[in-house]
């Protein structure tokens, strides 16, 4: 091989090389970039607490979420609500279904992919609503062995990664992607003012 030839081969190898190295160093997209965010339908944040507070008994306490994701590219959404004094919630599986497509439905800032979290309180001296068995009446989470108390919580899993999670978003996505179909204003009937 002439020195020519053996120069141009290691001039090609190392050109090689410093292609491959920089090829392994483009950085990947951030989930800010990858993570459906600000839709131009769906309702805003103030909208969907709205809605939820429309419904007779039930005050939001916070409706929080859409912001951007943390460092593991996690988003979700916090729903808290009270239940009013004398009031006692009737279909409570029809009303965590509601809370659950409201908050699907809001497409300003990030769409959720981990969880929405709903926290429900009684008031003092009325009965306990069972805000496990409402999330598993409505089918958003597997039977839940665990006593009503004046305050509880659970969690709806929104990622795609759990098997759970990817079922709850094969229903919500049923009507189309992210932010989902606006619910129509509730009706009413799941709650009733005590006598």
């Amino acid at each position: 091989m002439t020195r020519t030839n053996r120069s141009f081969a290691r001039a090609a190898v190392v050109a090689g090389i410093l292609l491959t190295l920089t090829a392994c160093t483009v950085p990947a997209p951030s989930p800010r970039q990858t993570i459906p965010h600000d839709a131009g339908t769906g309702q805003t944040l103030a909208e969907a607490r709205e809605a939820i507070d429309a419904v007779p008994g039930i005050s939001v306490t916070e409706f929080a979420g859409g912001g951007p994701p943390n460092v593991k590219g996690n988003t979700g959404y916090s729903v808290a609500f009270d239940i009013d004094p004398g009031y006692t919630v009737l279909r409570g599986d029809v009303l965590l279904d509601y809370i659950v497509r409201s908050t699907w439905s809001v497409g300003e800032g990030y769409m959720p992919n981990t969880q929405i979290q709903i926290s429900a309180s009684t008031a003092d001296g009325e009965p306990f609503f069972d805000l496990a068995s409402a999330a598993t009446g409505s089918g958003w989470i597997p039977p839940l062995s665990r006593d009503p108390s004046q305050h509880s919580t659970v969690v709806i899993p929104l990622s795609a990664d759990d098997s759970e999670g990817a079922r709850n978003l094969s229903l919500l996505t049923q009507d189309g992607q992210w932010p989902g179909v606006v619910p129509e204003p509730h009706p009413g009937n799941v709650t009733a003012k005590n006598d």
